[in-house]
């Protein structure tokens, strides 16, 4: 019995030491990007002080701006250009989750391909705010 909880244990062990250097490895070569939820910051829908979430990718390219002031949350992507203020991107059906780390690979992202969901993207030190294709003024401060 003891022999097959060791074998057992070793096995995982193995597994487990397999996935995180494939991460690390997947994220040194810049095929994983990690999203990390700020944790700090005062969302805004039109003014008005709203529930919700901002997860902002290690490389600071993008950013994952969830608004959960309605009865369904809805999470945005927010891709920063260099010279530009960025695009404003739909996630669909896709959630960001509250959790404190996000990993996103390159083969699939949740929010590719769903199409622009806004425009106007003004991006601060420590801010950022856009408009909805519907006309809804969102703001972030951390």
């Amino acid at each position: 019995m003891k022999l097959l909880a060791r074998t057992i244990a070793g096995m995982a062990g193995a597994l487990l030491i397999f996935v995180v250097f494939a991460m690390a490895y997947s994220t040194a070569k810049g095929y994983t990007v990690w999203y990390l939820k700020l944790p700090v910051y005062i969302i805004s829908v039109n003014g008005k002080q709203a529930k919700g979430w901002l997860h902002r990718a290690t490389n600071e390219r993008s950013m994952h701006f969830t608004r959960a002031d309605s009865s369904k949350p809805i999470t945005y992507d927010l891709v920063f250009v260099e010279g530009e203020n960025g695009y404003v991107s739909s996630c669909g059906t896709w959630i960001a989750p509250r959790l404190p780390a996000i990993p996103v690979g390159d083969l699939n992202p949740p929010c590719f391909l769903e199409g622009s969901a806004g425009r106007n993207l003004i991006r601060g030190p420590r801010s950022i705010a856009f408009t909805t294709d519907a006309g809804t003024w969102l703001e972030a401060h951390w």
